[in-house]
């Protein structure tokens, strides 16, 4: 189907462009396109962002309803919306793009809301978009304006951007549930157009709620979230009043993309310290789902910028200005007026630099555009029209002023005329996700080389190497790095130029699309090829207890029969969960117990009453059979070792806020649950490093690394021991076995199991016992599926992630569902 040229359509019905699409120009940019891969497979995209990057008028030919529609381009965001649209370009991708379609323009020209439109002009627009590969979305005014107007503009901006919130304009509880009722409707709009197997890519701050919602309906989707803005630090973040349900929606993703490393690393900060999560460099465990973190910069549309610079129009602005400014080196300047653009800093640097160099005065001048900002800012307003003054009173004349301010929208042909005669482009935000300004002067000073001064807090200056980076707040910095601009030579110009050029063309828009898209098949792929344990089949489950005879029940403590805590004092036994072990151990057919790390003392005071439970402590140190007393395993051992390992483990207890002693009678542990998360964790490396030099090579001890935790024990000491013991010299009178158990203390008891269930199966006669044993060597951490379903019943149970590395053959995702799986045998056994 033929599409409209809407890039002619944007000459005529756009005021303002901020040309940041990706591509290349000349030759060189068709080379640098030449490197973008295709995709492997085919594949279908839902880009969803808030608006749609087209506008809609009423068509002339239908001055009444039900009405016609002309279709626009969009101005803003053109990075974003170019990197989508190239994504269509790829042979084997199909790309929709859903999003808010905004007011719409009668014939006069007045902009009025969609909510009132008759259900046939609704469905006339969404025919007219369908030709666009657009999905609009309609919102309510009053809702519309909450979300965006509201929570998204004076919320989560000012906060993303290091901004406080107006002590004037509050938060108002109305504008949350905007913001959530929008993420909602989007989630629904996709969900009606998504299949099995499509990705979907939603971006930015507007929808950081979608992607959990989205999830909640389609489970199994892909889902890639990128954040244009910046993300700030957690001390700050955590200052939101939403922000759990912030972090979990973003986290409702299959992938996370930003703009530069430390955006992502202040993300991963926060939902470390905010919602207490594990995380890595590169991902993020939220619950049991692995979470990927990347890092994409965007681009711009560099063929875009490159053709229309090269006009015949812009061409003719350039020689204006040029005899209006002749003589003169110009520097140039065009952002939002908003507060973390820095204007009021550039005009303070500038003052500054004519105030140092007076040789430059009536030599230099600063043309700044403007244009508005998120916000309106009277006072920020007030405070620049001063400042222009002044500069233009003390260093002007009549004949010339070192300032030409202009708070208004610049055509494209002017504002691509400014960047081609520009002798230098100052940028000085103190804070912008990315600034695809700058790389768009980039494209356009391929004849003059001119340099690029750019704020150190923009995203932009980690991957723009050529550019002279400067504080916004150092004026007088700013100053010298101006002057030194000013009198750079040629040759390091097109050094440094060629630089940023090279930059700027291999990572345009579409590089940044592609790359995006594929990272996140990638993850998608590694997460199907990697080893996955199976969430416990409770059918199975049943069937093999209510057809055995002789059970062994095992069961680790914490974070199998109770969850995590942050003080393990508060990890008491759920009511439920002891009534159903008192039903289990009644039954002469089970032998249960609970093999834990804690000492004797805690089981006994919590466990202890339990007739016929079996209890082990101190990761197999003791034993209490029941009714019998407790047996110490290490009785002969020396403990000599317990005296150098408290003296470290009290060094970094000192050094550590937050971190504790826990000394049992033949083991210690160092718990940080409570600690700093970075800090811990940095801290628990070099404390382990100092053990293993300092105890470890010389002592029969091991260090075991758990949640939170290091633990010092005596090397032969370990649950899998415990296991082997308790199932005795005839592990084939058991013909239902249960072990579970959360982390890596409990590998010993799977191994153990593992190793005598082939035991066992190979002493079973005939063909079904013989295809047990050839199904389960050789298998690596992961059961055969076959054995794991025929008698005996070996039923091994890792609580946590089913990409969670186990020995176990089957898992669950909390303790919740080990307790839930013990009642229902304890239900079984009362039904009996």
């Amino acid at each position: 189907m033929h599409k409209p040229n809407l890039d002619e359509a944007a000459d005529l019905s756009l005021k303002v462009v901020s040309l940041s699409r990706p591509s290349s120009f000349s030759g060189k940019i068709e080379d640098a396109h030449g490197k973008h891969k295709e995709f492997s497979a085919h594949v279908r995209i839902i880009a969803a962002s808030h608006f749609l990057p087209f506008s809609i008028a009423v068509s002339e030919e239908t001055p009444t309803e039900p009405y016609q529609w002309k279709v626009s381009r969009r101005s803003g965001h053109t990075a974003m919306y170019a990197g989508i649209r190239s994504l269509s370009d790829n042979p084997n991708a199909d790309c929709t793009h859903v999003g808010w379609i905004g007011n719409y323009k009668d014939l006069k020209g007045e902009e009025h809301s969609c909510d009132d439109l008759s259900h046939d002009s609704r469905s006339n627009i969404c025919k007219e978009l369908e030709k666009y590969d657009a999905v609009p979305v309609f919102v309510d005014e009053s809702t519309a304006n909450g979300h965006y107007e509201g929570y998204s503009k004076q919320i989560l901006w000012p906060l993303l951007h290091y901004m406080s919130w107006s002590d004037s304009n509050p938060m108002k509880p109305a504008w949350w549930d905007c913001y959530n009722k929008v993420s909602k409707t989007f989630a629904a709009a996709i969900s009606a157009i998504y299949k099995e197997g499509d990705i979907v890519w939603i971006h930015d701050y507007h929808l950081l709620l979608l992607p959990e919602m989205f999830r909640a309906l389609n489970p199994k989707a892909t889902i890639g979230l990128f954040l244009h803005s910046p993300f700030p630090s957690s001390e700050l973040f955590r200052s939101l009043p939403n922000r759990k349900e912030i972090l979990y929606g973003m986290l409702g993703s299959t992938s996370i993309g930003f703009q530069t490393y430390s955006y992502a690393r202040h993300f991963l900060s926060s939902c470390t310290r905010v919602l207490g999560l594990e995380s890595t460099p590169t991902g993020i465990d939220n619950m049991g789902n692995m979470v990927a973190i990347g890092v994409f910069p965007i681009g711009i549309d560099a063929r875009q910028v490159q053709e229309r610079r090269s006009l015949p129009t812009v061409q003719t602005k350039m020689k204006s200005l040029r005899e209006m400014f002749a003589n003169k080196r110009i520097i140039i300047g065009r952002d939002r007026l908003d507060e973390v653009a820095g204007i009021k800093q550039k005009l303070e640097a500038f003052e500054k630099f004519l105030e140092m160099y007076p040789e430059w005065q009536n030599n230099v001048v600063l043309i700044q555009v403007t244009q508005p900002g998120q916000t309106r800012q009277p006072k920020l307003e007030a405070k620049i029209s001063e400042l222009v003054t002044s500069i233009n009173s003390n260093y002007g004349s009549l004949e010339f002023m070192p300032v030409m301010y202009h708070h208004t929208f610049l055509n494209t042909d002017e504002y691509m005329a400014l960047l081609n005669i520009a002798d230098l482009c100052l940028i000085t935000v103190i804070r912008d996700g990315m600034n695809t300004g700058s790389l768009e002067y980039v494209v356009c000073q391929q004849d003059k080389h001119s340099p690029l001064l750019l704020s150190e807090f923009t995203g932009t200056a980690g991957s723009v190497s050529g550019a002279i980076q400067i504080n916004p707040w150092d004026y007088q910095g700013v100053a010298q790095a101006i002057d030194t601009a000013l009198r750079m030579s040629p040759e390091e110009k097109k050094v440094r130029y060629k630089e940023m050029y090279r930059h700027v063309m291999n990572h345009d828009a579409q590089y940044w699309a592609t790359t995006v898209i594929q990272d996140l098949r990638a993850t998608v792929l590694a997460g199907q090829s990697s080893s996955v344990t199976p969430k416990l089949d409770m059918a199975l489950f049943i069937k093999g207890f209510k057809a055995s005879k002789r059970r062994m029940i095992m069961l680790d403590y914490d974070g199998t029969l109770t969850p995590i805590t942050n003080i393990p004092a508060q990890a008491l036994p759920p009511p439920e969960m002891l009534e159903a072990l008192r039903t289990l151990c009644a039954d002469p057919r089970n032998f249960v117990s609970v093999i834990s790390g804690r000492d004797r003392a805690f089981l006994e005071l919590h466990l202890g009453d339990i007739e016929g439970l079996a209890l082990s402590g101190e990761h197999g140190s003791f034993i209490r059979y029941p009714g019998g007393e407790w047996i110490n395993l290490l009785a002969e051992m020396d403990m000599s070792w317990k005296d150098e390992v408290l003296s470290i483990f009290e060094f970094y207890t000192e050094r550590t806020v937050g971190a504790t002693i826990e000394a049992k009678e033949t083991s210690i542990t160092w718990h940080f649950r409570n600690a700093d998360p970075e800090y811990g964790e940095f801290q628990a490396k070099e404390c382990m490093n100092h053990l293993e030099n300092s105890v470890v090579s010389k002592r029969p001890v091991e260090i075991l690394v758990g949640k939170k935790c290091l633990e010092v024990r005596p090397i032969s000491v370990n649950k899998g021991e415990i296991v082997k013991r308790l199932m005795g010299a005839n592990p084939k009178q058991w013909d239902f076995v249960v072990c579970a158990g959360d982390d890596k203390t409990d590998e010993d008891m799977f191994r153990s199991l593992r190793t005598i269930k082939r035991s066992v199966a190979g002493n079973v006669g005939g063909e079904e016992g013989q295809h047990a044993v050839s199904t389960s060597v050789g298998t690596g951490t992961n059961w055969s599926s076959t054995s794991m379903r025929l008698p005996p019943y070996y039923f091994t149970i890792t609580v946590g992630p089913p990409d969670k590395r186990s020995a176990a053959a089957w898992h669950v995702s909390s303790s919740h569902d080990v307790v839930e799986a013990l009642m229902l045998l304890a239900a079984c056994d009362n039904a009996e």
